[in-house]
């Protein structure tokens, strides 16, 4: 994750505070029957800050294909960004100690492009290739949640200081929504705020 992402996550925090979503990885199990289509299914426990809980089941080619399907299936109807996220790396390193024992850990590098091409780049260390991996799939999916509801979190701030008149506050917010836009998919967004309109 580079700079530009982490100050990102930090203006997301800012906004939406409370309403910030953190998932953490409670749990999850894989199975692959290598001897037929090699379909992996996965299924993954996540718990969010506020205490909630999200179950997310997959099917794909290996266990991130997987993960990504059954986060998008659960989360792209209400934020559709995710659903148009593709993949641009994958690459596990091994961090070897010094002391010769068997307490390697193992860090996940996962790259997204969104529909505008842009790359975003997770990292995730854990004492388990798999753990790494899930944790770091998980991140994509959080930050992409975490933009479109900043975006519209900022735009009802944005509405209440034009109806007010503060002219001086209003092209703050401006500039904080062009930001938050470049982090996701404008033309997801657009959509997304079409159809909450005719609702």
């Amino acid at each position: 994750m580079n700079e530009k992402q982490k100050s990102m996550i930090g203006l997301m925090k800012e906004i939406l505070q409370n309403d910030y979503v953190a998932f953490s990885v409670r749990g999850y199990s894989i199975s692959e029957q290598l001897n037929t289509d090699s379909l992996c299914r996965l299924s993954a426990h996540l718990v969010n800050a506020d205490g909630s809980e999200l179950v997310v089941e997959g099917e794909g080619v290996g266990s991130i294909d997987a993960l990504f399907n059954g986060l998008s299936a659960r989360l792209a109807g209400e934020y559709p960004s995710i659903a148009s996220i593709d993949f641009s790396q994958f690459e596990i390193k091994a961090l070897l100690t010094t002391d010769k024992s068997s307490k390697a850990e193992a860090e996940a590098v996962v790259g997204v492009l969104n529909s505008e091409g842009k790359e975003f780049i997770f990292r995730s260390t854990a004492t388990s290739i798999s753990r790494a991996s899930i944790e770091a799939v998980v991140q994509v999916a959080e930050y992409f949640v975490n933009s479109e509801k900043t975006f519209f979190r900022l735009k009802e701030i944005l509405n209440h200081y034009k109806e007010i008149g503060r002219t001086d506050l209003v092209e703050k917010y401006t500039g904080l929504m062009s930001r938050v836009v470049e982090n996701t998919s404008y033309s997801d967004i657009a959509n997304q705020d079409s159809e909450r309109k005719v609702k």
